[in-house]
C-alpha cells in the first residue's frame, strides 16, 4: 500500500496561486465579520433615506424665522450709538469666529466671509479701521476680538 501512495504525486500549484487563494480567503472572512457587526455592509433602505430627506413645512418656517431674526438683530446692532462702541487703542485686531449657524442670514454670512472667517474657531489679523469695526459690530455674536 505504501508504495502506491508514494507513487502518486500531488498536482503542482504555483506559489502565486496559493498566495492569491490565501489572501482571498482572508478577505472573505473579514468581510463576513464586518457584515455581522454591521460596520460597512449595512446600507439604509430606500424608504429610510427618502423619509429623512423630506422637510416638513414647520422646518422651513423655523429656518425662515431664524434668518429674519438674525437680520433684525444685525440691523439693531448697526444702529447702536457710537458712544456704545468701545474705542480701540491698537491698530491691529485678531478676530476669532466663535459660533457657527446654518440658519444665519446671508448678509451676516457675507460679512463673516469678507472677514475671512469661513469656519468656526478660525482667526485672522486685521487692521483696525472704521469699516472693520462696523462689520464687527454687525456680526458681534459670531466673533470675538
Amino acid at each position: 500500500m505504501m508504495a502506491e501512495e508514494e507513487g502518486q504525486s500531488l498536482p503542482y500549484v504555483s506559489e502565486i496561486v496559493l498566495k492569491k487563494r490565501k489572501i482571498r480567503d482572508e478577505l472573505a472572512i473579514t468581510r463576513r465579520t464586518q457584515l455581522e457587526l454591521g460596520k460597512y455592509g449595512a446600507k439604509k433602505s430606500k424608504k429610510q433615506s427618502d423619509v429623512s430627506d423630506i422637510k416638513r413645512p414647520e422646518q422651513f418656517i423655523k429656518e425662515f424665522r431664524d434668518k429674519e431674526l438674525d437680520l433684525i438683530r444685525t440691523k439693531q446692532r448697526a444702529k447702536r450709538p457710537k458712544s456704545m462702541i468701545p474705542t480701540i487703542k491698537s491698530k491691529l485686531l485678531f478676530i476669532i469666529r466663535i459660533q457657527g449657524k446654518n440658519d444665519m442670514h446671508p448678509k451676516t454670512r457675507k460679512i463673516l466671509y469678507n472677514l475671512r472667517l469661513r469656519k468656526v474657531f478660525s482667526g485672522v489679523f486685521v487692521k483696525a479701521t472704521e469699516g472693520v469695526i462696523d462689520m464687527l459690530q454687525k456680526v458681534e455674536p459670531y466673533v470675538t476680538y
